[in-house]
């Protein structure tokens, strides 16, 4: 058994341990703006051309936005326009029977008076992305910096690339917990929890929690607990910006049946949970307390998937 639980706890943190040892994506830009600053002087003039990605809004935002850091970083520096090249490459492809290539930039960069050129590509790569970027000196066509930047996944990366409506919206999971549903300690239970997303930070659901009170049993007593809970989740923020992650607040409400001495009672049951959805694309572990009647309180982590 402890064998097993090293294995789903290794497993684990292989699946969220990227969450955090990323960067974002800002943060990966304004790196490696600080580092194209890095190879500059007062008097460079840099031409920042297009990144490569799938989307037209992402490659203008890349573009803008290291623009807009290197100039935060040194306002010295020269940075020709996207639109400076525009007519440079019109000029150039008329005289070149139509081909643009990377030596069709580099002669324009050169009509410009620039001497190095910025360009890259955008790609997916585990369970995030890498930012690829080149910086070119203009006569010697050589490579002053080539460096990648990976960063962790967002909500706004994926607006960018125009996906963020996409997220699964069903999830399935289990969990263990200890609360008190005990009149003398603490009892050991098991949940079972399922959720919808009407929204990317509202959802409903239910949970079921068995619970069995271990300390009654030692003065020959049998306290058995099932509570059905209808669930009402909204989420607050989320480090990694997915939809239906991060910080929520859940309120709870039900029925709770106790098992005691093979006799039944049920009593209505209501309270509030709190905790931290950490997301992947189609896992999550959830750590989380909760608070209400008859149970006082609750503690517990959950794992589950995502459809």
């Amino acid at each position: 058994m402890k064998k097993i639980c090293f294995i789903i706890s290794v497993f684990l943190l292989a699946q969220f341990f990227p969450l955090f040892a990323k960067q974002n994506f800002d943060k990966a830009i304004s790196k490696a703006a600080k580092d194209i600053v890095e190879k500059c002087n007062a008097k460079t003039i840099l031409v920042i051309d297009d990144f490569e990605s799938s989307s037209e809004k992402m490659t203008l935002y890349i573009r803008e936005q290291l623009a807009d850091t290197i100039f935060a970083e040194d306002g010295l520096i020269t940075i020709v326009t996207r639109e400076h090249m525009n007519i440079a490459e019109k000029e150039l492809k008329f005289q070149a029977s139509g081909v643009v290539n990377e030596q069709t930039i580099v002669s324009a960069a050169e009509r410009l008076g620039a001497g190095f050129v910025i360009f890259g590509k955008l790609e997916e790569f585990n369970n995030g992305y890498i930012l690829r970027v080149r910086m070119l000196d203009v006569k010697q066509g050589s490579y002053l910096l080539r460096q990648t930047y990976e960063f962790a996944y967002s909500q706004k990366v994926e607006q960018l690339l125009g996906r963020a409506p996409n997220y699964k919206k069903v999830a399935l999971g289990v969990g263990i917990e200890m609360n008190k549903n005990s009149p003398e300690f603490f009892a050991p239970a098991a949940s079972l929890l399922f959720d919808f997303s009407l929204g990317r930070k509202f959802s409903l659901g239910a949970r079921v929690n068995l619970s069995y009170d271990k300390e009654s049993i030692k003065v020959n007593n049998q306290i058995y607990t099932i509570e059905a809970l209808a669930t009402m989740r909204l989420y607050i923020s989320a480090m990694n910006g997915r939809p239906v992650s991060g910080f929520f607040i859940e309120a709870q409400g039900g029925e709770s049946f106790l098992y005691i001495n093979s006799q039944l009672k049920n009593v209505f049951n209501a309270g509030v949970c709190t905790g931290y959805r950490f997301s992947t694309a189609s896992l999550y572990l959830e750590p989380q307390v909760r608070f209400g009647y008859p149970y006082l309180i609750g503690a517990g982590v959950t794992v589950g998937l995502k459809f």
